[in-house]
């Protein structure tokens, strides 16, 4: 990891910065300052004559695990167990944003969860917003009451899900009987095919990187592949300057537990181009394969989601959006009442009553 400094204290009064996506730059809620990552390095470096906080800053903000350790806070759900991390200048009460119970403060995380690279906010939540407003407008008739209310967008927030990215390759054969029809002719009771048969086999290396797979337990594995691909491309080095604003999780799946997921999808993957390699048969007979992942190499990194879950009958549901794409999912509350009456008990009665209509103008005599 880099050992280069930034300030995420305004140089101009001291205040905290936070990150605004929009942006891309730290904005001061304090005195109006505007900054760009560049200006803030470049203030740093200057004088303490001339910026007499920016050397304080400087040396506050060495991007390494030791400062990871001092500058963060662990908060942790007494309802559902999620662990929140959060940056030091943020207020110590806050609310899951799984489960909506107050999370208590329990104490700073160690270096070894200092994240190796992240990818910042570009989605405001302004555009999550708009997201989930387009989300539920097709389905707002059938929504539960209260659903998508300005108190409930309260809740939406801004996270940061720590992901597992594994470099890796994939070993693999495929062996396949494959049998292409020549001719078929009927004769009586008989359907008579004459058929090619060839022995197929196709083997090789494929590599995969930047292959995610989350690290958070209370978040739906299925759910965030929803919202899926990241452009990887706007990962840059962790700063802790980019939680400012926002809240993170704290992994609690370990690479090790996560492997398994991370196996079986460039397994699928690896399967799925070896079949699509052959074609122009009629039907196949697979024989035998294998593949075996080697070569894994890991990073942990902090992606960005907007997250709004809301409570619905003891049950919970969420919206997420992808914080850089604008990519969106999630599952809606249905009102099951509505649903029925919108799908079965209105369209029987509007029937009803143009039966009643047609009869009181006789058109059944």
């Amino acid at each position: 990891m880099q050992k280069d400094t930034v300030a995420y204290k305004c140089p101009a009064c001291g205040a905290s910065l936070a990150f605004n996506a929009e942006s891309q730059g730290f904005d001061c809620d304090y005195c109006g300052g505007r900054f760009t990552k560049s200006e803030l390095e470049q203030l740093s470096a200057k004088s303490i004559e001339d910026f007499p906080q920016a050397e304080d800053n400087a040396r506050e903000n060495a991007k390494d695990s030791k400062f990871f350790s001092e500058n963060n806070r662990l908060y942790i759900c007494p309802g559902c167990g999620a662990n929140i991390i959060t940056e030091s200048e943020l207020s110590a009460s806050a609310i899951c944003h799984y489960c909506h119970s107050p999370i208590v403060l329990s104490g700073r995380l160690s270096g070894e969860y200092c994240p190796d690279m992240i990818i910042p906010f570009v989605k405001t939540r302004e555009q999550a917003i708009e997201g989930f407003s387009e989300w539920t407008g097709k389905y707002k008739k059938y929504l539960a009451k209260g659903f998508g209310s300005p108190e409930s967008l309260a809740k939406l927030k801004g996270i940061y899900v720590p992901y597992w990215l594994a470099d890796c390759y994939v070993q693999g054969m495929y062996t396949a009987e494959c049998y292409k029809t020549i001719s078929s002719v009927r004769r009586g009771d008989y359907l008579i095919t004459q058929e090619n048969k060839n022995m197929v086999v196709r083997q090789g290396k494929l590599e995969f990187d930047r292959v995610p797979a989350d690290g958070s337990l209370k978040a739906d594995d299925s759910l965030m592949e929803s919202i899926e691909p990241f452009d990887y491309s706007g990962l840059v080095d962790f700063e802790m300057a980019y939680l400012s604003g926002h809240y993170a999780e704290k992994f609690d799946i370990s690479k090790e537990k996560v492997y398994p997921r991370i196996e079986k999808r460039v397994c699928d993957e690896a399967k799925s181009q070896f079949i699509n390699s052959v074609k122009g048969y009629n039907r196949r007979d697979v024989k035998s394969e294998f593949y075996n992942v080697k070569g894994i190499r890991w990073k942990y990194v902090m992606l960005p989601m907007w997250f709004l879950s809301y409570n619905y009958k003891g049950k919970m549901y969420h919206y997420v959006m992808n914080g850089q794409t604008g990519k969106f999912g999630g599952t809606l509350p249905l009102n099951k009442k509505k649903l029925a009456f919108f799908s079965f008990v209105l369209p029987s009665v509007i029937a009803t009553a143009i039966v009643f209509t047609l009869l009181a103008m006789g058109w059944f005599f």
